[in-house]
């Protein structure tokens, strides 16, 4: 597609580009405006049994400890780095 503007005026090509560029900001305005937009529902039962299990959950997985201590006591331990790490990335450590 080819384009002439030799029989435009400047002025012309300002006002349209100012025009588009309001039009723009007038779209992303009212986007931004939609998506902003939240509703938080405050479930305190929800919340309540979510306390309830953390505070019930042990601070030590006494099973996980005594199965790694078997292995390293016999020998069969054998830590991976890689995998240490990736798990830590995965739980956000």
């Amino acid at each position: 597609m080819q384009i002439n503007l030799n029989h435009v005026s400047s002025n012309e090509i300002d006002l349209e580009k100012s025009s588009t560029d309001k039009a723009s900001q007038q779209s992303s305005l009212v986007n931004t405006t939609v998506a902003d937009r939240t509703s938080l529902k405050n479930d305190s039962a929800t919340v309540n049994s979510l306390k309830q299990q953390a505070l019930a959950a042990p601070d030590v997985r006494q099973d996980k400890v005594d199965s790694l201590k078997q292995q390293i006591q016999s020998g069969q331990y054998n830590a991976n780095p890689a995998e240490t790490a990736k798990a830590m990335r995965e739980n956000g450590l």
